[in-house]
């Protein structure tokens, strides 16, 4: 059995419960069970199934994203296929057909200049497709018909929680920051998007092509360029999101340069500072929760000095 290098992810949880579970897990699977990666789901890996279980009791609804994109085709690119939906314990869970591939931040550091261009063209290609599917908007979470209002409402609410926890200065700074970039938010034509796109959650073949995209419990109904917010997070901060053994090979940002082809596809009339603004309310709200789950530090102090100073999208656009 494979070792689980994010342990740290389940440390918080609890055991007792999660004990039962693995052991359910490896029955319904029927073969040996691994940990897989997930933030906020647990998720077990079989031969050919895997099975994502929400560790609170009670969110009959929790994996209706998965469903809701069952049936999505994208040329060459294979997606998460639903088999069998349930709840455990009062714990939905679902089960998925496991797709073939090696994670994406697996691959990428022995891939040449060439190669890594040719993965985000692929990975382009295949969000220009998925952005043409029609869910069941009655499946999202979400409520973003009303983009600029939901953006709005979900800063409010971010701000609020962490009252007690930031420096006055910062919260009078982040609503004066935001009452700037939010005169960009205007309404736009609505996409499907991902909305956690990393390359944890794409696999590629040992020559670095796209096979698959996976964990769409974030995707939303958005405009387009919503799509960069976690890209550019990630390209940023590449050792916030990778396993800890794979830290110091991501120590350093991604190239920009190579993000260039999904700013082509998702900023559409856009102008450079309205996206910037647009990309800068998303990480402040991103910021903002970070603080609420795990507090005050140094290092958010940091962050919210790169995203208050306007530098967020600084060689994107």
């Amino acid at each position: 059995m494979l070792i689980n290098p994010w342990d740290r992810n389940y440390e918080k949880d609890d055991h007792a419960a999660l004990g039962r579970v693995r052991e359910w897990a490896a029955n319904k699977l029927g073969s040996t069970v691994d940990y897989g990666f997930g933030y906020g789901t647990w998720v077990f890996i079989g031969n050919e199934t895997v099975i994502k279980i929400d560790p609170e009791v009670g969110r009959s609804e929790r994996f209706s994203h998965e469903l809701a994109v069952s049936q999505m085709k994208i040329p060459d690119v294979a997606t998460p296929k639903v088999l069998e939906t349930g709840a455990l314990e009062g714990r939905a869970w679902v089960i998925l057909k496991r797709l073939e591939g090696s994670s994406g931040y697996n691959v990428w550091p022995d891939l040449d200049q060439v190669g890594r261009s040719k993965l985000t063209s692929q990975l382009v290609t295949a969000l220009a497709h998925m952005q043409k599917f029609e869910p069941d908007e009655s499946m999202l979470h979400a409520e973003t018909a009303n983009w600029s209002q939901h953006i709005r409402q979900s800063f409010n609410r971010a701000l609020r929680a962490v009252d007690a926890i930031v420096p006055g200065r910062v919260l009078t700074s982040s609503q004066s920051a935001f009452a700037q970039w939010a005169e960009a938010l205007e309404d736009r034509p609505r996409v499907l998007c991902h909305g956690d796109l990393w390359f944890g959650n794409i696999l590629v073949d040992n020559d670095g092509g796209l096979t698959g995209i996976l964990d769409f419990d974030r995707m939303a109904l958005a405009p387009a360029d919503y799509e960069l917010d976690m890209l550019l997070r990630f390209w940023r901060y590449p050792w916030n999101f990778v396993p800890e053994q794979l830290e110091a090979t991501y120590e350093e940002p991604l190239d920009i340069a190579l993000m260039k082809p999904f700013v082509d596809l998702c900023q559409s009339d856009l102008s450079d500072d309205a996206l910037s603004a647009r990309l800068s309310t998303l990480e402040l709200i991103y910021r903002l929760n970070l603080v609420n789950r795990f507090g005050w530090s140094d290092q958010h102090a940091e962050m919210f000095e790169t995203v208050l100073s306007g530098d967020w999208a600084e060689g994107l656009v």
